[in-house]
């Protein structure tokens, strides 16, 4: 331990039990109620500078603590913000299963004091730590940052939430949640007046990879008209393709520079969808690889 930890770790034991001192009540000095505002400050304190000592286990307890002093005194959004530091030393502990949990008590204290865009934004950060490892946390929290913003008239910055988190299930391979999440988006950017073109993408490659080859003409139907030019001229080969049992042209279509250029997991879903058989010797390919898509 250096001289700086060392020296922190003391201050951090003052401020513990400065804050202890103002949670005892005495009638005989007619104290009959501990004064939370004071203790939560102390704790805060304490919190911070156990993290400098990197004593995280007794940094994430004093701000734990802070929080429930805070909220003994209905400063809801002071608690919101210990959460916060709260979500960031997990993080720095290797806590990760603690972290959605913190995030989402955390926002929803923020959206209770009105404060949409803090709540948004903490979710987003706790989502963005978690993507690796925590995929599953972090689509929950992407979702719920999307709920929030959209009750704020915020349609185009809910789509890209939205659409992190079925990025994340298409990763998953939920491609239901996926999907669930994708049309949220399109309706999302159709009210904001923005490209919708990379999702509407998304939901064509998935219904292909489920095998489900009639929904994924009635996504191109319904929404094609938000496609460029070349993703338009893709699905169309691609889908003329299966028709055909033309293994090139479909090969080609999902090869091309438009899929190609969709976000990664897009780009790497095409790769796994099953193609017809490819010809030998001028033969007709054999429908049973076609995986269902005919």
């Amino acid at each position: 331990m250096s001289i700086l930890e060392k020296k922190k770790l003391e201050e951090a034991n003052e401020h513990v039990r400065l804050a202890e001192k103002h949670l005892k009540t005495s009638p005989l000095k007619l104290k009959f109620s501990p004064d939370w505002d004071p203790a939560g400050d102390e704790f805060s304190r304490a919190a911070t500078c156990f993290k400098v000592a990197k004593d995280y286990d007794q940094a994430k307890t004093c701000l734990l603590r802070a929080v429930d002093c805070y909220k003994e005194i209905h400063s809801i959004f002071q608690a919101g913000k210990m959460l916060d530091q709260a979500v960031l030393v997990s993080r720095d502990m290797g806590k990760l299963e603690d972290i959605a949990k913190l995030a989402e008590r955390g926002a929803l204290m923020y959206r209770q004091v009105n404060k949409p865009e803090a709540a948004s934004t903490l979710l987003d950060k706790a989502a963005k730590m978690l993507e690796k490892d925590r995929p599953e946390d972090a689509t929950g929290l992407y979702e719920k940052a999307a709920e929030t913003v959209s009750t704020e008239d915020r349609p185009n910055v809910a789509a890209e939430y939205m659409g992190k988190a079925a990025r994340l299930y298409v990763r998953t391979k939920d491609f239901d949640s996926a999907i669930g999440c994708l049309r949220r988006e399109v309706e999302w950017r159709r009210e904001a007046g923005t490209q919708a073109g990379q999702a509407v993408m998304g939901l064509i490659l998935i219904e292909l990879k489920r095998g489900d080859r009639v929904a994924s003409e009635k996504v191109f139907r319904e929404w094609g008209g938000w496609l460029d030019g070349n993703q338009a001229k893709a699905v169309t080969n691609m889908f003329q393709g299966f028709d055909d049992q033309d293994f090139g042209q479909v090969d080609g279509a999902l090869n091309s520079t438009a899929i190609k250029e969709l976000d990664l997991d897009f780009a790497k879903l095409a790769r796994d969808i099953p193609r017809p058989k490819q010809r030998e010797g001028g033969e007709e390919g054999d429908e049973e690889d076609l995986g269902g898509l005919c």
